[in-house]
């Protein structure tokens, strides 16, 4: 939304104490100037989170004590951010303060104590699971993000035990194959020794032949 306007000369009186500084007279002049002038309701409209100018939410969201804002969020996540920061507030500490302070981050979380589960965690413990849609990213700011709110809203004597982030996927096909493998072993040896050598009475006759081959092993010429 912009807005547009024509000033008249305004007088307006100062209430700063004459040992006032320079720049605190400056500020004072504008101050004053604008308030008094108040084109199409502007200071009305900074005011409204549905009609505030998107350079001046970051303001608005200080104003309201918002913990964790940033002006390249999409819109609809500011204002979202900025209108739930009293119900928040009201309720910082409890588990529905983790509800409110975790929704407008934009994830699907649920928040999980350390009773809620069997067997039971260590007490005083929480987890914060995190749904993540498979063409989303999830990065090490988001988690840094997520562990800087849920610290903040939580009461002080639990403690966050771990974030569980999880990869929502769509069925996939899934592929199996194998291959097969053959191996042949050659194990060389020496012959073993006799260790016993007998001889009967019956003398027995016979021959022997024997062929020898030759290998030679070298370098080609």
């Amino acid at each position: 939304m912009w807005w547009t306007a024509t000033f008249d000369a305004v007088w307006t009186a100062s209430l700063l104490p004459k040992e006032s500084t320079f720049w605190e007279r400056a500020v004072d002049a504008g101050d004053a100037d604008l308030v008094a002038r108040d084109p199409v309701a502007l200071i009305q409209a900074s005011r409204s989170v549905d009609d505030c100018p998107p350079a001046w939410r970051p303001y608005l969201a200080a104003e309201r004590s918002v913990d964790e804002f940033s002006g390249e969020w999409p819109e609809a996540r500011q204002r979202a951010v900025i209108t739930a920061s009293f119900p928040y507030h009201q309720k910082k500490g409890t588990r529905r303060a983790l509800d409110l302070a975790l929704a407008p981050l934009g994830y699907r979380m649920s928040v999980v104590e350390w009773f809620e589960v069997t067997p039971r965690r260590r007490a005083e413990t929480f987890r914060v699971r995190v749904a993540i849609d498979d063409d989303r990213e999830w990065l090490a700011s988001d988690r840094r993000q997520l562990v800087r709110v849920a610290n903040s809203a939580k009461n002080a004597h639990t403690l966050l035990e771990a974030i569980e982030p999880v990869r929502r996927t769509p069925p996939a096909t899934a592929f199996i194959g194998g291959v097969t493998g053959r191996r042949r072993t050659v194990r060389v040896g020496q012959i073993p020794k006799p260790i016993f050598l007998g001889q009967t009475g019956i003398p027995f006759l016979g021959a022997l032949r024997r062929t020898a081959r030759r290998i030679v092993i070298a370098p080609r010429p």
